[in-house]
């Protein structure tokens, strides 16, 4: 065994990043699986974000998007390269390595990846190229025709180990691979897929593999686990299935519990939870959660489940043993609240179980994240804005997504059959809006992200209270007292927007801040959709504190400001 592996989690380019989800856990468990290969991992991710130029396929997207925006309510402000950039890169990868094998997780993000396969084929053009991922799984010729060797279609630990000991041999037989694309002249061949069977056969993700820097979140050091692989429900906007398959595999208690002992022992103290289905047998998850208030009641863990947790076995019970065992907080998915749209897209539960489960972690204090899609197809933004009001009365912080194209799910495939889908993968993503509709356009998707921040703002203030502190302000500025902190700043502002919205119909960012005020900018939006916002009877409820107001009392307060 003399050639020398490399793992890599490539850079990403988009408006926004979020840091606390680029913990590697394929490559980590794939090097797990390796490790008599002696693998080593370079995060390329890990580094400070700068702005980079913005691709000219984006453009449309930089009337929403400004740089000097204080408001608590803008969007994204620049456009970002998450990570090393090529020269760097040039740099960090030593020569010495022979087999790379680079994770390609999201289509919109694979320009970055085409362009390391290009940069690691002219430093070392003997180089033997692995590609896995989901979109590797779900487009594996486009990255054969770039130029790597092989790609791993689903689960890699098996595959990728096969490989490299067909690699090693004088004669080697890739159709004997598992899980296995790759190119026989000008053949591209696909090896028939197999899934793991048994997961507890698995060794567990290595984070003390070399090169492996370390996570933190909230001054913990994270790591993340996968408890289960496959989901039984075929939600139209997913695409696990490719990747993981459509049969529910779930290891044991005692084997997720004994890997987090063996993670404890390194100092790790956070963990999150990244199965598509979390809590998906509920006779599991009351055995988990039992077995880490008996195993590690001394080590004040924190769990979370950011990929989100299956909501249908969650009940006051389940609930109190999360909080008991580490969890704080709770990511739901309601997706959209309608019945019918429900239906459509094969949803596991319904809007009245979703408020019951809100309802019940509040209760005995868990926060909770509640996730919707802005502009699913087929979905009229003034029913987007029900779903918001909806989640603006009940004690949950709104995390809005703005819908984005997946190939391989279908969704993906009508869009694609009926000439909706942008030429260029750099638009499939989410901070573009790729599909336009006449129920929802960008414009629309735009407000109604928008919106979500500006009910997220009052929940706060029904949480904290508002500021006591007097605003000036006249046509064109706002003005903030001097000696104020960052973060009361920009609640000053907020409630300084709010009332010039309420009181004019008329929705304003900001520019750079200037000799202590802020410029006025109108923001771009739907006036119809805002109109809409400002004339329903609403109420707002505070995440923490479940304190209330309505409409009307909210515009008292802004006249006493």
């Amino acid at each position: 065994m003399d050639k020398i592996v490399c793992l890599i989690q490539p850079p990403i380019e988009d408006f926004y990043g979020t840091p606390i989800r680029n913990y590697p856990l394929g490559l980590l468990s794939i090097a797990a699986a390796i490790r008599e290969f002696h693998p080593t991992l370079i995060d390329l991710r890990n580094a400070k974000p700068r702005p980079v130029f913005l691709p000219n396929a984006l453009k449309d997207v930089s009337l929403f998007y400004h740089p000097d925006d204080a408001s608590p309510f803008s969007l994204y402000k620049r456009f970002y390269r998450f990570g090393l950039s090529d020269e760097e890169i040039a740099r960090r990868i030593p020569s010495e390595f022979d087999i790379f094998l680079i994770s390609a997780m999201f289509t919109t993000y694979s320009e970055t990846v085409f362009q390391l396969i290009q940069l690691i084929r002219e430093r070392k053009p003997s180089a033997i190229i692995i590609i896995g991922g989901a979109d590797a799984s779900v487009r594996p010729e486009n990255y054969l025709q770039i130029g790597a060797d092989f790609v791993i279609f689903g689960e890699g630990e098996i595959a990728t180990k096969r490989l490299l000991d067909e690699l090693e041999k004088n004669s080697p037989n890739f159709d004997s691979v598992p899980n296995l694309v790759w190119q026989n002249g000008s053949e591209i061949v696909r090896n028939p897929v197999e899934w793991i069977a048994y997961l507890n056969a698995l060794p567990f993700a290595d984070a003390q593999t070399p090169g492996t820097p370390e996570y933190f979140i909230n001054g913990k050091r994270h790591a993340m686990i996968i408890a289960s692989r496959g989901c039984p429900y075929r939600c139209e906007f997913c695409s696990i299935h490719l990747t993981m398959g459509d049969r529910y595999r779930i290891r044991s208690t005692s084997n997720v519990l004994d890997e987090m002992g063996e993670k404890i022992a390194t100092r790790i103290r956070s963990f999150d939870f990244e199965d598509d289905h979390f809590g998906g047998n509920r006779r599991w998850l009351t055995e988990f959660l039992d077995g880490v208030i008996e195993r590690f009641p001394d080590f004040h863990l924190s769990i979370q489940a950011m990929n989100g947790i299956t909501a249908s076995n969650l009940d006051a019970e389940i609930l109190k043993k999360m909080k008991h065992a580490g969890f704080s907080s709770l990511n739901v998915s309601l997706v959209t609240p309608g019945e019918t749209m429900q239906t459509n897209l094969k949803r596991p539960f319904g809007t009245k179980k979703f408020i019951e489960i809100v309802n019940s972690a509040h209760s005995i204090g868990l926060s909770v994240t509640a996730y919707i899609i802005i502009g699913l197809p087929g979905e009229t933004a003034s029913e987007i804005l029900n779903a918001i009001l909806l989640l603006a009365g009940l004690p949950c912080l709104i995390g809005p997504s703005l819908f984005y194209l997946v190939p391989g799910t279908l969704v993906f495939d009508r869009l694609q059959d009926s000439g909706k889908v942008p030429e260029s993968t750099l638009c499939s993503r989410s901070s573009f809006y790729p599909v336009e509709t006449p129920d929802c356009d960008r414009l629309s998707a735009m407000t109604l992200f928008r919106i979500c921040r500006i009910v997220n703002f009052l929940k706060s203030l029904a949480d904290d209270g508002f500021p006591s502190v007097e605003i000036d302000s006249d046509d064109d500025k706002i003005h903030i007292p001097t000696g104020v902190s960052g973060k009361e700043s920009q609640k000053l502002l907020g409630v300084s927007l709010i009332r010039r919205l309420f009181l004019t119909g008329i929705l304003y960012g900001t520019g750079k801040k200037q000799n202590g005020a802020y410029q006025l900018v109108r923001e771009k939006y739907s006036p119809e959709l805002l109109e809409s916002f400002l004339n329903h009877d609403w109420k707002i409820c505070g995440i923490r504190s479940g304190k209330t107001f309505t409409k009307a009392e909210i515009e008292v307060k802004w006249r006493q400001c």
